[in-house]
């Protein structure tokens, strides 16, 4: 072989090697987080979850009737919960029919009486026999049971469209406005998105803001591909403890609410239904969350806590007992706060600032 062929060869395979090389695939490289969230396709993306709100909506409103003394129409409340159904636990899906079944009953103007005999309106809520209304055990109860829920279920098997739709079933936009007060904002937040907001102080540190950067983590790390699961498993772990946490900071604040107006002097019925529209709200927070796959509390803690507040599931609620004996009462009452600080490991000062709704609080 010529000595100018054999060059020519040898500069072929170099060629060729060097062709090879270049096509290695590089190394994964950081995934770059936006400084905001890619809202274009949101409203294509969200029609089915903002039909669930919707009914949702619309059968609380039905509810509200009866405080006034209305006749509530279970048909409106069924057909509107058909659809909110879908995404509701089971679990939770059949304590709803005895519920509001109970709630049509005693609607229509009947007084509530207080020794236990019977339910109806009591100051500007509608309450049942033990006390408690059932309104808030449905409404706030599906915020965990079905809202966070079909949450967690979109998280099972994402694609670029999860993101838009677990925003728009937390009851919030792409706007994160971290108010619900229609004068300061466009698109204010509504169910849970509401609760979260309150809760956080606006300091960059609060649930609510930390709820946000994930989603804009979450959102990029979808659009990026596989190469960045770690950093797409790690967005939706905080947004749902974020979401949990604010739930049980909840709790906690409507618990926290009914110690301070039963701890009073002369409590009249005004206060006292107050009272105990409060803890309505803090049982539906909290019992709506049982048998939720993806959550820090357990059920067992769930039970546990809900039997320190007189409502042991499965068995008929003493719930009366905290007007009779509100000493005792109350006191158990602190001892759910303390219970639910010690599993989420809430601090002393966070469970003082649980005591503030914080978009009134600075007017946002």
């Amino acid at each position: 072989m010529k000595l100018s062929t054999l060059f020519v060869l040898t500069l072929s395979g170099i060629a060729l090697f060097s062709c090879d090389e270049t096509t290695t695939e590089p190394e994964n490289q950081p995934l770059v987080i936006p400084t905001s969230y890619d809202a274009s396709q949101f409203e294509a993306n969200t029609s089915a979850q903002k039909a669930v709100l919707n009914n949702l909506q619309i059968l609380s409103t039905e509810m509200k009737k009866g405080r006034t003394g209305g006749k509530v129409d279970d048909g409106i409340i069924n057909d509107k919960y058909a659809l909110v159904k879908t995404q509701t636990t089971s679990y939770y899906d059949n304590l709803i029919p005895p519920l509001v079944a109970e709630l049509v009953q005693i609607s229509g103007g009947q007084k509530f009486n207080p020794d236990g005999s019977q339910g109806g309106v009591y100051g500007s809520y509608l309450l049942n026999k033990y006390g408690v209304e059932n309104e808030q055990l449905i409404e706030k109860g599906l915020f965990g049971a079905a809202l966070y829920n079909h949450a967690v279920k979109l998280a099972k098997t994402p694609d670029a469209t999860t993101t838009d739709k677990m925003i728009a079933i937390m009851g919030t936009t792409p706007d994160f406005p971290n108010s619900n007060n229609g004068n300061n904002v466009t698109n204010p937040d509504g169910f849970m998105a509401n609760y979260i907001a309150r809760r956080d102080k606006n300091d960059g540190n609060g649930f609510y803001t930390n709820i946000k950067s994930s989603y804009i983590k979450l959102q990029a790390a979808l659009k990026g591909g596989s190469n960045y699961n770690t950093e797409r498993d790690e967005a939706f772990d905080a947004i749902f403890d974020n979401w949990e946490k604010a739930n049980a900071a909840t709790t906690i604040n409507y618990l926290q609410s009914v110690i301070g107006k039963l701890s009073a002097t002369n409590r009249d019925e005004s206060a006292i239904s107050s009272a105990m529209h409060s803890f309505s709200e803090a049982i539906g927070f909290l019992h709506g969350f049982k048998s939720i796959e993806r959550k820090r509390i357990t059920d067992a803690q769930i039970d546990e806590t809900l039997t320190l507040m007189n409502v042991a599931p499965g068995k008929a609620p003493t719930t009366l007992n905290i007007l009779s004996s509100p000493v005792t009462e109350l006191t158990k009452m602190q001892q759910a706060i303390k219970k639910l600080q010690t599993i989420y490991g809430f601090t002393d000062q966070q469970i003082e600032d649980f005591k503030k709704n914080w978009v009134s609080e600075q007017g946002r």
